[in-house]
């Protein structure tokens, strides 16, 4: 027995010692530093800046050098060369393209403030994820260290005649769905500090990540009504739907000065090779005939896009309001449910499960008696750890659909 507690304290040992401790603060400045998906989706913006670059360009002229003979060759007549520079000048539409492109930039800016505003949520959720699965991982433990007492005690008990056989069993057989449930709670804490891995950008040794704090979230809701304002004046998806109106505008333009006549402007010059030697120059312009302007498709598609990207203003403040209205709601049932637990309650639970214990032990009630106080302690601290875990998820969703960064004014950790 000696040998067995030994190796367990000294497994116990090694897993702290490589257990990796990580507060919120330090979790949220690795993942914004490092995580995959948010550096990508960081590209745009810089993919947007080369666009707009990009729209400055100029027309490019074009340049021309032809050979001509007009006769025979072997009399030499009516060779030349004629060299042609020329360019087409179009009227308004750099300036559009350059503003289009700069409402596209704005647009990714948006967008990616939007992306960071669901990112930091989900990523802050994986923590509390894992602070729920370590809380319920040491309530297991716990659980099953007090069966595994009993246990031994019963086969000494039962060397010593004190009991018959079954008790016996029963507390064994109690202890083997005990350590079940507390290797399934290993294993889900593990794969939550492997999510935290992830969200970080490095799964490497991920699984011995350890966060640190508590789900409990002391701050109480504001009024709907500075929720909703605040929502509505900061939301990124309601940018990126302004965004969306002001580059359908952007685009009507620029495809308003597309139809524009255009010039093409040539300057040349012919020299004759035989005699008489002579040079002629000479200069044209060309105006295109937009015949194609009569046709009035293009511009009422323009007209509706724009339309469409008004009506879809409307409806994303109406998905907004509606959005802060359920989380504001979901807030305030997740305050209520957690607040019907207490550090009292709780107390008391253990209080009588121990004394349910000392009774068993001393042959006054059955095992069975004993082990229905002991679920119902354990059914009552797991709806305890998922009613705080729900307020804290509840917090962090309501921070979502306002949109500003709060900071996450009420901390999942004590930092």
């Amino acid at each position: 027995m000696k040998k067995v507690l030994l190796l367990l304290t000294l497994i116990f040992t090694l897993t702290e010692a490589t257990a990796q401790n990580i507060s919120y603060g330090e979790y949220m400045e690795r993942v914004f530093k490092d995580n995959i998906a948010l550096t990508a989706q960081r590209m745009d913006i810089d993919i947007a800046n080369a666009a707009v670059t990009d729209s400055k360009v100029y027309n490019d002229p074009s340049i021309a050098l032809t050979y001509t003979n007009n006769e025979d060759w072997s009399k030499g007549l009516g060779q030349g060369i004629e060299f042609e520079l020329s360019r087409t000048f179009t009227f308004g539409v750099r300036r559009s393209r350059i503003d289009l492109a700069e409402s596209e930039r704005t647009q990714a800016v948006a967008l990616l403030e939007e992306y960071i505003r669901n990112f930091r949520a989900d990523a802050t959720i994986a923590y509390l994820e894992h602070l729920r699965a370590k809380m319920l991982f040491a309530e297991a433990t716990e659980i099953h260290d007090d069966l595994c007492e009993v246990s031994t005690n019963d086969s000494l008990r039962y060397l010593r005649g004190d009991i018959a056989k079954s008790d016996w069993l029963e507390s064994r057989m109690a202890q083997g769905v005990a350590k079940n449930t507390m290797l399934a709670a290993e294993a889900e804490l593990r794969n939550s500090a492997i999510k935290l891995g992830y969200y970080m950008g490095d799964v490497t040794c991920a699984a011995q990540l350890d966060g640190s704090g508590s789900l409990e979230i002391a701050e109480a809701a504001l009024p709907l009504e500075k929720y909703t304002q605040a929502a509505l004046e900061h939301r990124a998806d309601l940018v990126v739907a302004l965004g969306k109106a002001e580059i359908a505008v952007a685009a009507q333009k620029f495809n308003k000065a597309q139809r524009r006549p255009e010039l093409d402007v040539t300057l040349g010059a012919t020299y004759n090779i035989a005699d008489p030697n002579f040079t002629t120059i000479k200069a044209g312009v060309a105006m295109p005939l937009k015949f194609s302007n009569l046709n009035k498709g293009a511009r009422l598609m323009d007209e509706l896009l724009v339309k469409q990207a008004n009506v879809g203003i409307e409806e994303a403040r109406l998905v907004v309001t509606a959005e802060v209205m359920q989380a504001y709601n979901n807030f305030k049932y997740a305050t209520k449910q957690s607040e019907t637990f207490s550090s009292e309650m709780l107390g008391d639970m253990r209080q009588v499960v121990d004394s349910k214990r000392k009774a068993y032990e001393m042959g006054e009630i059955a095992f069975l008696d004993y082990l229905i106080v002991q679920r119902n302690e354990s059914e009552m601290r797991g709806e305890y750890i998922d009613a705080l875990f729900g307020k804290a998820v509840a917090w962090v969703e309501l921070q979502r659909s306002v949109g500003v960064d709060l900071k996450f004014g009420a901390q999942p950790t004590n930092e």
